[in-house]
């Protein structure tokens, strides 16, 4: 596991970054037993225990694919539509590079104990039909959390040597060659950093989530970055886990790889745009405005425990790209555009600039913030619904 703060990158962090970092401090979960389903083979790995003496069965190297959910999410029927949908996309990534070894980890959690996680595995693997040349494995486990089924399987899977982590959400939809070109792009890149989905919302069926499109349409910025919906990361990236301070799979692996990136050269990820995949923005207002602050303070957080050098790169070429003179004019659009987007990069400016402070005076008070919430979980619906009219079930 990555730790709160890596030793070696403290000196090169402003006092400020310092302060604010003092003043949000994660939860360490201890690492998860995880309950492993294999065909006909159940076997539980205690965080103690060597996990490569229990996957010999398993294939080496290759890909793995983890698509994390848990039990109060839906229900079985939702959760098998959901991973039999990636099984399908994952056939054109068998039939373009059919010696590539691809094992998908099914991550289920469940509050209150894992025997509720055991038993939603053995359904949903009960009821999948899996493609030929594809393993597919089950992992239970306790709690809540997409960081904490990550690292769990990260942890259980290490003497496996995947070449690459394939994370696929379980609430998008896939274009047909969405997988393949993902695939093949990341080994043409030679298997190294990170390559993602060109991702698109495909409902939004309240006023919060169309005014997040239009948002979103006037705020992309010119350097795209991988979204953890449908991206491919090179597993050494991730090798030690995801540091709990993250609050987002997606942000720590492109914080570490701005990080990694020499001065003046391009951070080794990229956004395919022919691999396109759609997800479902439904959210209520009160819903949104809670993700929109946990998604504020992954950025904070981030870019005060990142070096200087990689929080003023995120800040002016991502995050407040548009907002002069702070960050470069964004004029790719014409004069009017930019202007709308240095407003609303002025608003976002504020709120972050809020955030940071408060964070500051936490830290120097010594009274941090302890977590943050996602909010609620809302009707689960996934853009597949576009297509089939919808469901009317509740998580």
């Amino acid at each position: 596991m990555t730790s709160e703060v890596d030793a070696g990158r403290r000196h090169r962090r402003t006092a400020v970054q310092r302060l604010v970092a003092r003043g949000y401090t994660a939860a360490h979960p201890a690492p998860a037993t995880v309950t492993v389903v294999h065909g006909a083979t159940v076997t539980t790995i205690a965080p103690d225990s060597p996990p490569e003496a229990h996957l010999d069965a398993l294939p080496r190297g290759g890909l793995g694919v983890l698509l994390p959910t848990y039990v109060a999410r839906c229900g079985v029927p939702e959760q098998v539509q959901a991973v039999q949908h990636v099984l399908d996309r994952l056939v054109p990534v068998r039939e373009a590079h059919p010696g590539l070894p691809v094992t998908v980890w099914i991550g289920i959690q469940a509050d209150g104990g894992d025997a509720a996680a055991i038993e939603r595995v053995t359904a949903v693997l009960g009821h999948l039909r899996v493609p030929a040349g594809l393993v597919v494995v089950g992992a239970a486990l306790a709690g809540r959390g997409k960081l904490l089924t990550t690292n769990a399987v990260l942890r259980v899977t290490a003497a496996l040597r995947y070449t690459g982590w394939l994370w696929v959400d379980d609430d998008v939809e896939l274009a047909p060659d969405c997988l393949q070109r993902l695939v093949t792009r990341f080994l043409e890149r030679g298997g190294t950093g990170a390559v993602g989905a060109c991702e698109t919302a495909q409902i939004s069926t309240t006023p919060s989530a169309r005014m997040m499109d239009t948002v979103s349409e006037h705020t992309m910025p010119p350097y795209a970055y991988p979204a953890a919906g449908c991206m491919l990361v090179a597993a050494d990236v991730v090798a030690g886990g995801i540091s709990p301070r993250r609050l987002t799979d997606d942000g720590f692996v492109v914080f570490e790889l701005l990080t990694r990136a020499p001065d003046g050269a391009a951070a080794d990820f990229e956004v395919v745009p022919e691999a396109r995949c759609g997800f479902c923005r439904i959210g209520r207002a009160s819903d949104t405005l809670v993700r929109l602050r946990r998604s504020m303070y992954s950025h904070v957080v981030s870019m005060a425990d990142y070096p200087s050098r990689t929080a003023r790169r995120y800040f002016q070429q991502y995050l407040f790209y548009g907002l002069w003179p702070l960050a470069p004019w964004d004029g790719r659009r014409g004069p009017a555009r930019g202007l709308v987007r240095w407003s609303i990069k002025a608003v976002h400016f504020t709120w972050f600039g809020a955030v940071a402070a408060s964070l500051a005076v936490r830290g120097l008070a010594g009274h941090p913030v302890r977590g943050v919430t996602w909010g609620a979980d809302g009707d689960f619906r996934t853009a597949l619904d576009s297509t089939t009219g919808g469901r009317d079930d509740a998580a």
